[in-house]
Order: structure tokens, then sequence, then C-alpha cells
């Protein structure tokens, strides 16, 4: 019976990590518009949670939603331009965000170190 347990959990769990290991990760995100001109700044924060700092948009909090690699703006200023996109990191660990809004495209990405 233990057994069997073991093996269900083991193989829920297993089910779960590639989900889990797809949320964007936390951090300070550089922001460019489509002709690379400087956009604003997102801070990432666990649980989807952001804040946007920019010249072009008001800045503001809110929250963003991921389903693997697809990211979609729930609320704060980033909804109200409909930012949606996708997200990719490579096997650095460096993440780049490419995304559309009704101000065209927006690519954020970790400041070069």
């Amino acid at each position: 019976m233990i057994r069997k347990s073991v093996v269900i959990a083991t193989i829920f769990l297993s089910l779960t990590l590639p989900a889990a290991a797809q949320f964007p990760p936390p951090g300070i995100y550089a922001c460019v518009d489509g002709k690379h001109a400087a956009f604003g700044t997102l801070t990432l924060l666990v649980a989807g949670d952001y804040d946007f700092a920019s010249e072009v948009i008001p800045r503001g909090q809110g929250q963003i939603a991921s389903s693997g690699p697809s990211v979609e703006a729930l609320s704060g200023p980033l909804a109200d331009i409909g930012l949606v996109g996708s997200f990719v990191t490579d096997d650095h660990g460096d993440t780049v965000f490419d995304f559309t809004t009704s101000l065209g495209a927006i690519r954020c990405a970790l400041p070069s170190r």
C-alpha cells in the first residue's frame, strides 16, 4: 500500500515539475521597443507580480500569468496596453521576453553582465 502511494506521488510530482519550471524567472529586465529604443524596466517578482517603470506609459504594478512559455498581463499598465507574448531561457539561464502590445513589439532581457 505504501509502495503504491509513493509511486503515485512520484508520478504526480514528475508531471507538475515541468510546469513549475516554465514560470518566468524573477529579475529586473530592460525593455526596448521594435526600433530598439528604451521602453522601460520590468521588475518581475515571484508569483507573477510585477512593477513597470517607463517614460512611455504610466508606472505601475500588476500581475502576469504564464502558461508554459506564454505570458499575458492580467492587470496594471502592461494589461492596459494588451501585453501578450512569450519567453525563452537559454542554457546559461538568460531569459528574453518577446511581447506584442497595442503600442507595437517590446523585447525585455536582463542587462548584459
